[in-house]
């Protein structure tokens, strides 16, 4: 039987944009025993993929995440005895995982690696990662990405929606106000301005949705409206998350990791990009729109705070993404 091992260590919205990846590897070897090396903060995502038979899990916060866990985690890749290794961070740890893993083929970025493949920046995330599996000889067309989950967390979502007084026959909209990055979030007030109006002019029954941290950010958001909101903030694990944005008809999000989540179940999504890098991580497909400007410092350099004006967001209107609302829900 074939061995093969994945690996994306990063953030939850890097884990969900290699589900098509995932999905090609399965489809090109249908009897594999199939593994992913993913950080243990983002490790739920993945859970009831049926193109995994096992998920392997890094504390990326573990103290001795530098010793103890990479020794840990080697001993683990070691006993599954892969042949065949993917490397989707191309990193040197990740590189050297693979290396000392023992598998017989490595593909990834650098010298410790059997085949090894150039990173192109300027093209879409997914893209990158079929790269990988093109030059493994894996073939690799449909972007798409996936969740999967059980009919008892789409029927809990259900029942939590109705708890809280939410209709389902009732146009819902969903709103992301927060971030992982603070530069990425759209001003709260604003928000709130598109909230009221999708109350006043569609009846939409609004939901803001956040973190645990952003638990402030949200009771900002629905503090600034004028009509009835309802609001998850800071107790929703991920897929939980998942399940709450499957029902909506229209989710509005900051460039995070739930606006991938957004996109892997289906609902259609407007995405405010600032910072950020739109052509690696904008949500592909007719159904979801992204909205941004060109500004002369953009992509910023990852997670900076020296930026003093935040003028990527600021320029990013009421009225424009009004406007995109109305066409998309028209």
């Amino acid at each position: 039987m074939d061995r093969i091992l994945l690996i994306r260590l990063s953030s939850l919205g890097d884990i969900v944009l290699t589900t098509p990846a995932i999905r090609a590897v399965r489809s090109h070897y249908p009897n594999a025993y199939i593994a992913m090396l993913v950080a243990q903060q983002s490790a739920d995502v993945l859970l009831e993929n049926p193109h995994l038979n096992e998920i392997i899990q890094f504390n990326r916060l573990a103290k001795d995440k530098d010793t103890g866990e990479m020794i840990r985690i080697l001993r683990i890749l070691r006993q599954r005895q892969f042949t065949l290794t993917l490397d989707f961070q191309r990193k040197f740890r990740t590189e050297l995982l693979m290396y000392m893993s023992g598998a017989s083929e490595r593909v990834g970025k650098g010298r410790l690696c059997t085949i090894r493949v150039p990173d192109v920046e300027e093209k879409h995330a997914t893209e990158r990662y079929f790269d990988v599996l093109h030059a493994a000889g894996i073939p690799a067309e449909n972007r798409q990405l996936e969740i999967h989950l059980s009919d008892a967390e789409k029927n809990n979502a259900s029942v939590a929606f109705e708890n809280a007084g939410i209709k389902k026959k009732q146009l819902m909209v969903g709103l992301f106000p927060g971030a992982g990055w603070k530069l990425r979030e759209w001003m709260p007030e604003r928000f709130a301005s598109i909230g009221d109006k999708l109350v006043q002019n569609y009846n939409a029954q609004v939901i803001v949705f956040g973190g645990p941290n952003e638990i402030e950010l949200v009771a900002n958001v629905c503090d600034l409206m004028q009509e009835q909101v309802y609001q998850f903030a800071g107790t929703l694990g991920i897929r939980e998350l998942a399940a709450y944005i499957e029902k909506c008809n229209l989710f509005l999000t900051n460039d995070t990791g739930p606006m991938h989540i957004a996109s892997a179940v289906g609902t259609p999504t407007v995405a405010l990009f600032g910072p950020g890098n739109h052509i690696r991580f904008q949500p592909l497909g007719e159904m979801h729109t992204t909205i941004r400007h060109d500004v002369p410092c953009n992509p910023c350099k990852q997670f900076t705070d020296k930026c003093k004006d935040n003028i990527c967001m600021k320029k990013i209107t009421v009225d424009e993404v009004w406007t995109t609302i109305c066409r998309i829900l028209g």
